[in-house]
């Protein structure tokens, strides 16, 4: 498939294995097209197709963008007191400690979180929830009612997370 990447400039930069991603870095993907982000050896991200996000990294304060698209993620460790990461839209934010789940953004307006496994607190419109493995919540900006936190269940994980997520957790779905 077809993966863009541009530095903090906007210049484009050639992907390849093993591309140092900087505070500032946009990824892309196209029709068909998958990117691999690992941010480190125990944070792994997914780029569904037809997706795209901006990466700013402050110190261990990491925010991922969702600017469009599915972005699936997977940290394998609790992060450390000191260390943040924030999967956010230009008006709702994630925050992840240690978990596996995935992000749609519809556009910049509306984000929907599945967890498989852990817990987040997800904020909008001044409202935190907490979501747990099996359950989803959708943002908006301005939510008419309260957040509402259900559960999902296994016909509703994207194909692209099926095929990362660990069998066992897609096994607990209904």
């Amino acid at each position: 498939g077809t993966v863009g990447v541009s530095d903090d400039g906007g210049k484009d930069v050639a992907p390849r294995d093993d591309l140092g991603l900087y505070s500032g870095y946009g990824v892309d993907t196209q029709t068909e097209s998958y990117a691999w982000i690992d941010l480190d050896s125990v944070k792994l991200t997914k780029l569904d197709q037809d997706s795209e996000i901006a990466i700013t990294k402050e110190g261990k304060e990491l925010e991922i963008e969702v600017k469009s698209g599915n972005l699936f993620f997977n940290v394998t460790e609790p992060l450390a007191d000191d260390e943040t990461m924030d999967i956010r839209t230009s008006t709702m934010m994630v925050g992840i400690r240690g978990t596996c789940g995935w992000v749609e953004a519809e556009d910049a307006q509306r984000m929907s979180v599945y967890l498989l496994e852990g817990e987040v607190e997800c904020t909008a419109g001044g409202q935190t929830v907490t979501v747990s493995a099996g359950e989803m919540v959708e943002l908006t900006p301005e939510p008419a009612e309260p957040l509402t936190v259900r559960p999902f269940t296994a016909a509703q994980v994207k194909p692209f997370v099926q095929e990362e997520a660990e069998p066992e957790l897609l096994e607990e779905l209904p």
